[in-house]
């Protein structure tokens, strides 16, 4: 009976009938994938062919590699795999860990609980191995099509490589799950390797846009480039009175706006609006356009541009860029598109876009990869600079020196970084006389902590009311001196322990101002 559970189990999750992903994108745990190849020196023959296919793609084409993939235990035959990405594979030293792309139904129809390719990235650029989990997840809370994500530990060979990110591919099968099964047969579009595509007018032809690195990667054996190069056409040169209805009629923007708010707020500055990469146009059977974002983990940085660009400028309406991108161009001549893209910011600050939100997701996450990204063979972060990620900022600068632009990526602590880019879009948004309020909740409570008396530290617990704190804490004598305060804290647990070295014996007020405004005071004795 027990072989034929197993037996069933398999050719359920070999034909598709497991619902799709759940279980790979199962991200409160650690998964782990190995992978077995006869390549004898399968590292370098994937280097081989990476390099091969960054300096001549037509004539070195991405190419897989016969393997064999054991899923959290469940054996699939006759897979692909190969290197991918673009700054994530070349301008980092990983040792073995590179980005992969696996191909489950490469050589066999066959997939992995529903699905035929999955992505396994690096961290590049991301001490926190949260930038893209935090942003995808924002991305989808707010109804936009974004992938999902889990960990995995990887072997190949048996030699182990290290922690990866799985995210979801974008293909029919994302398609299908987030439009519906009839709705996946349009033509998808996305943005390659190194493009800058501004969706700008080039004329009536694909092939100026696929040298921006424009690439249809669904449907390619029609090779129908027609409907987005009308499409192109009408944002460029419609000035017709018609043209609002003509892109409400073919483009979803009210979903990009929700995505351009997030993307603003995160600084995601390697996107259409920055560097005019990462993004899909999906050409849906209904006739509009949808917007569906890509690669998120240049976000939560504090970028110095050394020489070569302007396109970081960090406006929250992007005016500075509007004849760089036609898209936004169009979309802000339009006030009502403009209010509701301010309204879309000012609503995702006051709830999604918050420490109290994201806090518990984000340090249960991290909780989750600590132990394993220590012991990471070819952990390219370190260990030091992923632990303390979440509250302080990395001192560790990142310089690109071998990009195009010269940058210099600094990363400040992600919960730092989500109180202070909330009030830089509270600033923003004055400046287009948006008014729009954050961190009103001023409600004073009794403040509960213990032992009191005490002499060398207290223990403040959290407030009840808080799925979870980000708080600092303030000590003033009789007299209303400061006498100690602290930096923003997460407090992980039911409370934070305040040390009081140094402070005299006395009647104190203790204050605990958390980042949701909420302020909590009580009289503390110190002997």
């Amino acid at each position: 009976m027990k072989k034929l559970t197993c037996f069933i189990f398999l050719f359920l999750a070999l034909n598709g009938y497991s619902q799709n992903g759940n279980n790979v994108f199962n991200d409160t745990l650690i998964h782990e994938l190995f992978i077995e190849t006869e390549l004898i020196n399968w590292f370098d023959t994937l280097e081989l062919d990476f390099t091969h296919n960054m300096a001549s793609p037509d004539l070195y084409p991405e190419k897989y590699h016969a393997c064999n993939i054991r899923w959290d235990g469940t054996l699939l035959t006759n897979c692909g795999f190969r290197e991918k990405g673009n700054a994530s594979n070349t301008l980092t030293n990983f040792g073995k860990k590179k980005p992969l792309k696996i191909s489950v139904d490469e050589f066999s129809n066959q997939n992995l609980d529903g699905l035929k390719k999955i992505n396994l990235n690096n961290f590049t650029n991301d001490p926190t191995l949260l930038h893209d989990v935090v942003c995808l997840k924002l991305l989808r809370d707010a109804g936009t099509p974004a992938s999902r994500t889990s960990y995995t530990k990887v072997w190949v060979n048996g030699e182990y490589i290290g922690l990866y990110l799985v995210i979801e591919n974008v293909d029919k099968t994302f398609l299908k799950a987030k439009f519906g099964g009839s709705m996946n047969d349009g033509n998808l579009y996305k943005t390659d390797r190194g493009a800058s595509v501004a969706l700008d007018w080039k004329g009536p032809d694909k092939a100026p846009y696929e040298d921006q690195g424009l690439k249809l990667t669904t449907n390619n054996t029609a090779d129908d480039w027609s409907k987005l190069l009308n499409f192109i056409d009408h944002l460029n040169n419609d000035h017709s009175d018609n043209f609002r209805e003509y892109l409400e009629n073919n483009f979803d923007v009210h979903s990009y706006l929700k995505i351009l708010a997030i993307e603003k707020c995160v600084r995601s500055w390697d996107s259409y609006w920055g560097g005019g990469n990462n993004f899909f146009i999906y050409e849906h059977p209904d006739g509009k356009f949808r917007w569906i974002p890509w690669d998120m983990n240049e976000t939560f940085q504090d970028i110095q541009v050394l020489n070569g660009t302007d396109l970081l400028t960090g406006y929250l309406v992007p005016a500075n860029k509007f004849d760089k991108r036609p898209l936004l161009k169009r979309i802000f001549e339009i006030k009502d598109y403009k209010d509701e893209y301010l309204n879309n910011v000012c609503e995702l600050i006051q709830t999604n876009f918050t420490v109290s939100h994201l806090g518990k997701y984000m340090v249960d996450r991290h909780k989750l990869i600590d132990e394993t990204y220590k012991s990471d063979p070819n952990r390219y972060n370190s260990y030091g600079s992923f632990k303390n990620s979440l509250t302080q900022t990395n001192e560790d600068d990142v310089s690109l020196s071998h990009s195009g632009y010269l940058l210099r990526i600094h990363y400040p602590g992600m919960f730092p970084f989500i109180t202070s880019q909330r009030k830089w879009a509270v600033e923003q948004m004055s400046g287009w006389d948006y008014k729009c309020g954050i961190d009103n909740n001023t409600t004073t409570y009794d403040l509960n902590f213990f032992p009191n008396p005490t002499s060398e530290y207290v223990n403040i617990l959290n407030d009840p009311a808080a799925s979870f704190e980000y708080a600092a804490f303030y000590l003033y004598d009789f007299t209303g001196k400061l006498c100690l305060m602290t930096s923003y804290e997460a407090m992980y647990d039911n409370y934070y322990t305040l040390r009081l070295d140094g402070i005299s014996s006395g009647i104190y007020t203790l204050l605990k101002r958390s980042a949701d405004g909420k302020l909590g005071r009580g009289k503390i004795i110190i002997l």
